[in-house]
């Protein structure tokens, strides 16, 4: 879009809402400034949204999309946008936060109002609902305004509400970031430093935004913040803070201390309030039908999987996608130490783990995995899903894939070897029978692959067998293709062969399932039937009633035939 065009755009919204612009000096501050003009806070136009194309170089870029709120109606007030451009002189992509500018006087006002508040707080935001905070938050500040005669427009007035919402209920100047579904991750390095933000966007990857702290005293507190936020303390002390936030987002921080040298920092660990289903992995490249049919069957019949890879591969999401495959009706028990997995199930028992409430462990109150892992036992689930075993919560989950139970996990590992090295060494240490208990390995990795990240299987292994000598006997049935970017089916399967053994069914029959599911896959991309509780509901109308669904797949199940035909329609 050319600067001209961009001006004409500018000076018409400004006529059809000149009160949401800000005073005469701060309008010309604009205009004269050198540079991209910048989309300023208003009512949501859809065609404000500008879009990236894959074709498009890095330098072309000039993206904008609305943050508060994220998900605006047509005409609904917006009062924070992201604006990610090339920045020239550095020579990197840029995340602007665009919020409504205040003068002096406004500035004032609001300082004044937060003082009061901070004084005269009566409620804890945490007991609220959102909607109820909001609600809270919106009186109050009449009130104040009101009782001290604060005299402001209904412009000051709408710009005070955000900026006292956004610090009280929210996570002050972080809180347009929190509500980008675009970000995974956010990270503070300390002091002086742009927070950075990374984008989901491949081509975007790591961003720095306009973000930044520069006070000690002031990033401490919003650490600290944090930390309420998250249920827990931090201090000299205790500099240290492993946590979630109410939204599931998981924080690391650390208090400026003698350990922090570059002042507090922290990572936050962004969740989409939706899970991943088979069907966004399929969108991704991360899997393609048929390795997602073969997944199916496998969850389906009860088979033991680990999901490997490093940090940020994409583990827990691949957890949650396969456990949409489950049927209905089997008892789940997750256990989580931050609460991550959504499922559609009724019949699930979602646990999460819990620190001390003291400054340690032995002052009580710890209710770890290791313990929830044995106490699910009693509860008699048929699906266990770990979110992820590092110590001896694996010992316990093989135990109880031992005794027959589905187990389903994540682990640290980005081969087989480390894997096998991890399983059998302290603090896991696990014998080979117990390893031959997994029946499926999952290996994901994060690859930068054409001036982008993506994400890929790059093995899928049916474990056979363990021996302390000769390691593990594994059947690869699908690897990845770096040179094509495709995925191969480099064996048959063993555990489909078990599968078809146990159910009293012929080869035949499981590879006529496996096409049926591909086209229920396809069918539910087409058609980006995406949300987990939409793809939940065709698989469990699958397991239920298969003819309806194939139908409504565009496809005719004879079933005195047991044959698939493509209907002429």
């Amino acid at each position: 879009m050319s600067v001209k065009l961009n001006s004409l755009i500018n000076r018409l919204r400004k006529a059809k809402h000149p009160e949401w612009y800000e005073e005469e000096e701060t309008k010309e501050a604009n205009e004269n400034a050198d540079g991209v003009k910048i989309p300023s806070p208003g009512r949501f136009d859809p065609e404000m949204i500008e879009q990236f194309s894959d074709e498009d170089k890095l330098t072309d870029v000039d993206v904008s999309y609305p943050l508060m709120p994220a998900d605006p109606e047509d005409g609904e007030m917006v009062y924070a946008w992201a604006h990610i451009t090339w920045n020239e002189e550095m020579g990197e992509l840029v995340y602007r936060v665009i919020e409504p500018d205040m003068n002096k006087r406004t500035e004032a006002v609001l300082n004044k109002i937060h003082d009061i508040m901070e004084r005269s707080f009566d409620v804890t935001l945490s007991d609220l609902e959102s909607g109820e905070a909001d609600e809270y938050l919106e009186e109050k500040i009449d009130m104040i305004v009101d009782k001290y005669d604060l005299s402001l427009t209904e412009q000051q007035r709408e710009v005070v509400r955000y900026y006292t919402k956004r610090d009280f209920a929210g996570l002050g100047k972080l809180q347009p970031l929190m509500n980008d579904t675009e970000v995974e991750d956010i990270s503070c390095d300390g002091i002086d430093i742009p927070v950075y933000a990374y984008h989901r966007n491949p081509k975007f990857g790591s961003i720095k935004t306009t973000i930044e702290w520069d006070n000690h005293e002031e990033l401490d507190k919003f650490v600290m913040k944090m930390a309420q936020r998250c249920g827990k303390s931090i201090s000299v002390s205790t500099p240290l803070l492993d946590g979630a936030l109410p939204d599931g987002s998981r924080v690391q921080a650390t208090l400026a201390t003698d350990i922090a040298r570059k002042g507090s920092n922290f990572t936050i660990r962004r969740f989409t309030s939706d899970p991943l289903t088979p069907i966004h992995m399929m969108d991704f490249e991360t899997e393609n039908a048929q390795m997602l049919s073969y997944l199916w069957t496998l969850v389906e019949h009860g088979k033991s999987t680990l999901v490997c890879g490093t940090t940020g591969a994409g583990k827990t999401s691949q957890l949650n996608s396969l456990s949409l495959f489950i049927r209905p009706e089997k008892k789940i028990v997750s256990i989580e130490d931050t609460p991550e997995l959504r499922l559609p199930h009724d019949h699930w028992v979602p646990e999460v783990a819990r620190s001390g409430f003291g400054s340690s462990a032995d002052e009580g109150g710890e209710v770890s995995m290791d313990h929830l892992l044995k106490e699910s036992l009693r509860q008699r689930p048929e699906y266990i899903i770990v979110g992820e075993v590092r110590g001896e919560e694996a010992y316990i989950l093989f135990q109880q894939m031992a005794t027959g139970h589905t187990g389903l996990s994540t682990i640290h590992a980005d081969s087989l070897e480390m894997l096998m090295d991890r399983l059998t060494t302290q603090p896991i240490d696990l014998s080979p029978s117990l390893i031959e208990t997994l029946d499926c390995i999952m290996l994901i990795k994060r690859l930068r692959r054409g001036g982008k990240y993506v994400r890929r299987i790059t093995g899928l292994y049916e474990v056979l067998g363990y021996d302390k000598r000769k390691g593990i006997d594994a059947n690869k049935v699908f690897g990845w293709e770096p040179r094509n970017d495709e995925y191969i089916v480099e064996n048959n399967s063993i555990l489909l062969q078990d599968i078809a053994e146990q159910s009293g069914i012929d080869n035949e029959d499981i590879q006529k399932d496996l096409r049926n599911k591909q086209h229920v896959l396809n069918y539910m991309q087409e058609e980006q039937i995406k949300h987990y509780r939409e793809v939940g509901d065709i698989i469990s109308r699958y397991y239920s009633d298969p003819e309806s669904v194939m139908e409504k797949v565009g496809q005719t199940f004879n079933s005195d035939q047991g044959q698939l035909k493509v209907s002429d329609a």
